[in-house]
């Protein structure tokens, strides 16, 4: 990267000088997993150390130091981040507990217990860890609820006197607890995002560690704050992570498809840059349905007309490939409906009926084939998970590529702006310069001027005095006679 940068030398580093951070930075750069992020993180921390500097600090903003810290970050610890979004109660938890075959995930979320929540593979035993927020995050999203008129959250917020807690949570240490059993496990989740409970506010994340998490250890599921938050702040963190996450399954009901579902598909392809391969739409609760069959079949056509246009997927093909519709809450049921509970069963067969069956045991496949569950799970084996390390390798390119391109803007506007500053300096001087010689030569003529008059007036005295000697001269003559 070439920078045609001058530098201030009293506020700026000497070449050796920065040459020498610039050799630190990579005698104590980590060993990365593959040669050419290795190179990236080397060119980002370089272009770092030059931003850094006094003379071109004025020229940066802090989200393009946010950007490169979170790229070189990411590059340290690489994961791929499969995205759950959407909605308030568009049921991403619902999908998820669906996929990891347990009931973990919140289905309860409201917009008050909104936060990330991941789930991962562990090597060694369950845990749950937990991060929270710092005096700076909350106080930009306290001032979030108050612009956003969040009179709920401040209600319930009151209510349950978390002030009183705000000063224990706010900037602690990150918390982690090894877990041994499932249910101790969704204790502590519930413990730690409960509305119930007045420390949930100040949780920034959580991140919950599965032996049994069956995906590679660098794949993480996110559940996500809903799209529709609203807290602001809250909503805003989903919309960055979906351009920060590797794919994205955007949850939307599949009742029907109206300008707010729109809306949130439509800022779904926004955020990730448009690149549409890396997002699934995922019609979600088809059980609801009157004729979950019938009417999904339709509303999946309706859905197409959509996600085929320009500003989603761009073709028909990859809309259809990449659109699925789900039943995540009646295949949880129908895995586990011999151990159910009376409601929950009276609740299984209600939605079964809907399929004109009496029993399920007879019809235990087709039904389980209809919440498409096992179909997505074999789709993110097949079109995602099994080339992970490809496609997040492929992500991180392009991610550099538009850093690069940012700080290659940025840099050619320093340059234009110096070189805009330098001509008007040396235009200032040619001005200068003109003006000195306009008053040179004003002055010049001044004293050509003064020199000429001289002159003149010593050649009339002259004139004068040899006029009145020979006046003198013959008034004298005239005497004599």
């Amino acid at each position: 990267m070439s920078l045609g940068i001058k530098i201030e030398e009293s506020k700026a580093l000497s070449i050796s000088q920065l040459k020498g951070l610039i050799d630190q930075t990579d005698s104590q750069k980590e060993v990365l997993w593959d040669m050419t992020i290795d190179r990236y993180v080397n060119s980002i921390n370089r272009a770092k150390i030059i931003l850094e500097q006094e003379s071109i600090k004025p020229y940066t903003t802090a989200g393009l130091f946010k950007n490169l810290d979170t790229f070189i970050n990411r590059c340290k610890s690489p994961e791929f981040h499969i995205a759950f979004v959407g909605a308030i109660k568009a049921g991403k938890s619902t999908l998820i507990n669906a996929l990891l075959g347990k009931d973990l995930a919140s289905t309860s979320v409201t917009p008050e217990t909104a936060s990330l929540t991941k789930f991962r593979s562990s090597k060694t035993t369950n845990y749950i860890k937990l991060t929270f927020y710092t005096s700076y995050e909350w106080e930009q999203l306290w001032n979030s609820v108050q612009s956003s008129k969040a009179e709920v959250f401040i209600e319930e917020y009151t209510k349950l006197n978390a002030d009183d807690e705000k000063n224990n949570w706010l900037n602690h240490n990150e918390l982690t607890f090894e877990i041994h059993n499932d249910v101790e496990l969704k204790e502590q989740i519930k413990k730690w995002t409960s509305s119930k409970a007045a420390t949930h506010y100040f949780v920034k994340e959580v991140e919950v560690g599965l032996t049994d998490f069956l995906l590679p250890e660098q794949v993480v599921f996110v559940d996500t704050p809903g799209l529709d938050d609203p807290v602001k702040y809250r909503s805003d963190i989903t919309r960055e992570y979906i351009d920060r996450a590797n794919a994205v399954l955007v949850c939307v009901k599949s009742d029907a498809l109206t300008g707010g579902e729109l809306a949130t598909i439509y800022s779904v392809f926004a955020n990730t840059r448009y690149n549409p391969e890396k997002v699934y739409v995922v019609g979600t609760q088809m059980d609801t349905l009157n004729r979950p069959e019938e009417n999904w079949r339709d509303q999946r056509q309706e859905w197409l007309k959509h996600l085929a246009k320009q500003d989603c997927y761009g073709n028909l093909q990859l809309a259809e490939k990449n659109l699925i519709g789900t039943a995540s809450h009646f295949y949880s049921l129908l895995s586990n409906y011999q151990n159910l509970d009376e409601d929950s069963r009276f609740e299984l067969m209600s939605t079964a009926f809907k399929f004109r069956v009496s029993t399920i045991d007879e019809h235990l496949d087709r039904l389980l084939e209809f919440t498409k569950i096992d179909l997505l799970k074999k789709k993110l084996d097949n079109e995602i998970i099994i080339k992970h390390k490809h496609l997040l390798l492929e992500d991180l390119k392009q991610n550099y590529s538009f850093l690069k391109e940012e700080l290659v803007q940025l840099f050619q506007s320093i340059k234009q702006n110096q070189a805009e500053l330098l001509e008007a300096a040396n235009g200032n001087i040619e001005d200068v310069r003109k003006k000195r010689e306009e008053s040179l030569g004003l002055l010049q003529e001044s004293e050509r001027e003064k020199a000429e008059l001289t002159r003149m007036l010593k050649q009339l005295k002259l004139l004068t005095t040899k006029r009145a000697e020979d006046l003198y001269s013959t008034i004298r003559g005239l005497g004599g006679k």
